[in-house]
């Protein structure tokens, strides 16, 4: 198939001018996240995740520091960006190749480690997630060693690198699609388990809104990153560069979520809440108890004596009445 229209250098040009705009999301998105940390937390978080995502960041700063240090040798020192650039031996960009996988990586088991809390710490809605993370770091770091072997090799098109980039990129979309499903799902489950009216039911539409809103973007970026790859399209590496702020940015959108108290133990205790208050409401439905007089009625499930005994019993039963609590005396009153 042809070469794409776009030349590599303004493919590249352009590629770092993204990923710089990326990077500043990333950014105040990442300040945000430590002011949170330390000032507006609500519940506390693992020291783990909070390493992750300053490893995330980490790894995202040297990965577009390391697309400047190309864009300036290829332009600048040595003035042949594109035979520089086609290079894809070079270590500056085998290193790249690498963070970019540890970071996607990092970023997708931030992404399994919400769904396993989303579930209620349950591991089998994270298997097939984790399968796929793994075979997503061998095709990454089997991808990083044959760029840095591929002496001959001048483009990331080639054939013997197009099995290991075009694996990688569908592990990548598939695990964010089945992840993003499942913790969409659950969401959506649990706010249909609360009062339509209540507040919670209007802040988990809204998480679940920015869920499926931020797992779109980023499987969206990986369909056309995947479809102009396999075109054989310089405009790849357009799409390819930014990834790498996205693999971080979504991730940490999760954690900021996680820090403001939008997590599972919310949607748990709110399930469980919604639940009391289903039972709740049939244990107190009003019961007809039929006998061998008149029929009786009952909030409890328990009639009242029809016979003589319930004029005797009517001074308890208005003692009974008069202590239940508001709520409870309403319903026996209906």
């Amino acid at each position: 198939m042809a070469s794409s229209q776009i030349p590599l250098d303004r493919a590249y040009l352009t590629a770092i001018w993204l990923e710089t705009l990326f990077y500043g999301i990333n950014f105040l998105l990442f300040f945000s996240y430590l002011f949170i940390v330390r000032y507006k937390r609500r519940t506390s978080l693992s020291k783990i995740i909070v390493g992750v995502a300053i490893m995330m960041f980490l790894f995202s700063t040297v990965h577009v520091s390391l697309g400047f240090y190309r864009l300036i040798e290829g332009f600048i020192v040595l003035r042949t960006p594109i035979e520089f650039f086609s290079d894809v031996s070079i270590p500056a960009n085998v290193a790249k190749v690498t963070i970019h996988t540890v970071n996607s990586i990092l970023g997708d088991s931030i992404m399994v480690w919400r769904c396993y809390n989303v579930w209620g710490q349950r591991w089998l809605p994270s298997i097939l997630p984790i399968l796929l993370i793994i075979a997503s770091a061998v095709c990454g770091f089997g991808q990083a060693v044959i760029f840095a072997e591929a002496r001959t090799t001048h483009s990331a098109f080639g054939s013997n690198l197009e099995r290991w980039n075009g694996s990688l990129f569908s592990l990548s979309l598939a695990t964010n699609v089945v992840v993003t499903t499942l913790i969409a799902t659950r969401i959506w489950w649990v706010s249909r388990q609360i009062n339509p009216l209540h507040d919670s039911a209007f802040k988990y539409r809204r998480v679940l809104i920015l869920v499926i809103e931020s797992g779109a973007i980023y499987s969206s970026a990986l369909v056309i990153e995947i479809t102009l790859y396999f075109l054989n399209n310089n405009a790849f590496y357009i799409i390819y560069d930014p990834i790498a702020q996205l693999t971080a940015i979504v991730p940490t959108i999760i954690i900021v979520l996680t820090s403001l108290g939008l997590t599972s133990a919310d949607l748990n205790s709110e399930e469980q809440l919604a639940t009391r208050n289903r039972m709740s409401a049939l244990e107190s439905r009003p019961q007809f108890v039929t006998g061998r007089g008149l029929g009786t009625f009952s909030s409890t499930g328990v009639s009242l004596p029809e016979t003589e005994d319930r004029i005797a019993a009517g001074e308890a039963d208005a003692h009974m009445f008069l202590e239940l609590k508001p709520k409870q005396s309403a319903k026996t009153a209906i």
